[in-house]
């Protein structure tokens, strides 16, 4: 009798192993880092940013699809779309360039992850877009404002000469 309970168990085990299979559990956890240079970034310039890649089981070398979104007031503004090969973990720098019809305010920068598969990982880090700084134009026009005047008493001067 206890041998038929051993077979009987063992069948039932491995039928079960073949009806109920052990689901894969991913390990992979993603994050994004903003450098403090680029917290702030003005309009139409690259904003650059780090990923930060964990996936400790993962045994080979496993191509991910990485999907890069600048998102406004849950509106997608920029988009960017890359394919890395990685194994245990990787970290690297990569941008986006921010549009130069964005307005000033806070951004939101998400990264996907996935793969062919199963692997889907979200994270996200926010960061501040500057509008234009355009004391250089005002500089040159408070320049040329100043050239123009000093051109009309110029021109003031020699005739009021001429004159006499």
């Amino acid at each position: 009798m206890n041998l038929n309970f051993k077979k009987l168990f063992c069948i039932f085990f491995c039928l079960g192993l073949l009806l109920f299979p052990m689901s894969q559990v991913f390990a992979l956890s993603a994050a994004v880092h903003i450098p403090e240079k680029y917290v702030d970034v003005l309009a139409g310039e690259r904003f650059y940013f780090e990923v930060e890649i964990k996936y400790p089981e993962n045994n080979s070398r496993k191509d991910l699809k990485l999907e890069y979104n600048i998102i406004k007031n849950e509106e997608i503004i920029s988009q960017s779309k890359v394919l890395k090969a990685i194994e245990t973990q990787s970290s690297f720098m990569d941008y986006v360039v921010i549009p130069s019809s964005a307005i000033a305010g806070l951004y939101k920068i998400t990264v996907k992850i996935s793969d062919y598969q199963d692997l889907n990982e979200e994270t996200s880090a926010s960061f501040n877009v500057k509008s234009e700084d355009n004391s250089l134009l005002y500089y040159f026009l408070a320049l040329l404002g100043a050239i123009g005047i000093f051109g009309v008493f110029v021109i003031v001067e020699v005739r009021r000469l001429s004159k006499n």
